[in-house]
């Protein structure tokens, strides 16, 4: 094992250690009893535009640390189901941010006693029941944070230096992606870029050449053409509750290729299975828990072949160094036809673990914590959550591939901005 691999490893363990000061927040005030009250999400949206209008008119004459509603909040009306059936709360928010409450007497004050009454009667306009507000072990918002950031967002506006996510409303919107984390490539390891849909569910679009930018530093490697680059192809992913899927393909264009060589991945898939657990932590004192929070657990198979190509005379048809691709008639070069076996497999175990610390009471910092070991690299990943808006993630990988395309290590830092329209 060389220094700059021991070096790697020696800050790894040094980021799963720094989380021993990772400290839980107050527990959450206690939930409401389903056999008293009824709660839905109120989805019509001329009564939803009511009740934020009603709210921000609340908020101007009156002092209060109320904030405005959200475009992408969940708002939770709560019924009491005593005879009188009257709404009873109003919530708005998320569950990773937390809920702001609109309690009992106070919502007659804010809606009014007309609107009120109004969205207290759910079975008279388009509604979800939610279990939200309901003490139950399900209502587990670190768990929901977790299953929702790895593929969607909670955010209208996502910025980060792995992706960027524009939502045009709750059912979808658009994605850049720069790299590919979960193939074990992140930023501009992978030589390429993505631009797509997506939706809660899944997401498709074309994948490009990208520069190999550095965000760090990459060790065992001086030459700045031994990366990775891209060709022109499309990618597709789903996400179904436990169940994920992957698959990418990219053509055999030479791109931003440089030199003698291209290579280049032109085939990727993934798929993983995930089970999620919260962590209640070890006690250090009354209301500090160490390591308390949630833990996602991933596990599967990734495929991923990587083109290691010759090019001949600046030909945009060049041959892969083990098959032949495009081979011009009568060209019998022996380049083209006995080369060597290229390592072209990159396919192996997929293993995850994604770590998040408590996300109530709108407490900040939040931390979370990434191990993953895919395709050709183990990474351990850090992401400090300064506040709501700025995240400083912060990664560690050593390659378990030894290619001339690939450095032994590399240490990475990024950013990422959670941003609201209004």
């Amino acid at each position: 094992m060389n220094t700059s691999i021991r070096k790697a490893l020696l800050i790894s363990l040094t980021l799963i250690i720094s989380l021993s000061t990772v400290w839980a927040q107050p527990k959450a005030p206690p939930m409401l009893d389903p056999r008293r009250f009824d709660a839905w999400t109120v989805e019509y949206e001329p009564f939803r535009l009511l009740i934020e209008n009603a709210v921000e008119e609340y908020i101007t004459l009156n002092e209060t640390e109320l904030p405005p509603i959200a475009s992408t909040d969940n708002v939770i009306a709560v019924r009491s189901k005593s005879g009188q059936r009257q709404l009873y709360q109003i919530r708005y928010g998320t569950v990773s941010e937390g809920y702001n409450v609109i309690d009992n007497m106070e919502v007659k004050w804010v809606l009014g006693t007309t609107l009120a009454q109004t969205i207290s009667e759910k079975e008279t306009y388009y509604h979800l029941d939610t279990s939200e507000p309901y003490e139950s072990t399900k209502h587990r918002p670190e768990i929901d944070y977790l299953e929702v950031e790895s593929f969607w967002t909670h955010t209208d506006l996502q910025i980060g230096t792995d992706r960027l996510v524009y939502l045009f409303g709750k059912s979808g919107g658009i994605t850049v992606e720069w790299g590919n984390e979960l193939f074990g490539r992140p930023y501009g390891e992978a030589g390429f870029a993505r631009f797509g849909v997506i939706t809660p569910i899944f997401k498709m679009g074309i994948q490009v050449p990208s520069p190999s930018i550095p965000l760090g530093y990459r060790a065992g490697t001086d030459d700045t053409e031994d990366h990775l680059t891209g060709g022109i192809g499309g990618f597709g992913a789903f996400k179904y509750k436990v169940l994920y899927g992957e698959l990418f393909f990219q053509s055999l264009e030479a791109a931003l290729a440089s030199g003698t060589h291209i290579n280049s991945y032109d085939l990727g898939g993934l798929m993983n299975l995930s089970f999620n657990t919260t962590l209640s932590g070890i006690p250090m004192g009354k209301e500090k828990r160490l390591f308390a929070g949630a833990l996602q657990i991933r596990l599967g198979a990734v495929i991923a072949r990587v083109d290691h190509s010759q090019i001949i005379d600046d030909r945009v048809s060049f041959q892969n160094e083990k098959r032949s691709y495009s081979v011009a008639d009568g060209d019998t070069t022996e380049e083209f036809t006995n080369g060597e076996a290229a390592s072209l497999d990159e396919s192996g175990l997929f293993f995850r673990l994604d770590y998040a610390s408590p996300l109530i009471e709108k407490s900040y910092p939040r931390h979370e914590a990434v191990f993953q070991v895919s395709g050709p690299s183990i990474m351990t990943k850090y992401t400090y959550n300064i506040n709501k808006t700025l995240g400083l993630p912060l990664s560690v990988l050593v390659y378990t591939k030894d290619n001339e395309w690939t450095p032994s290590a590399a240490i990475l830092v990024g950013f990422k901005l959670r941003l609201d329209q209004n």
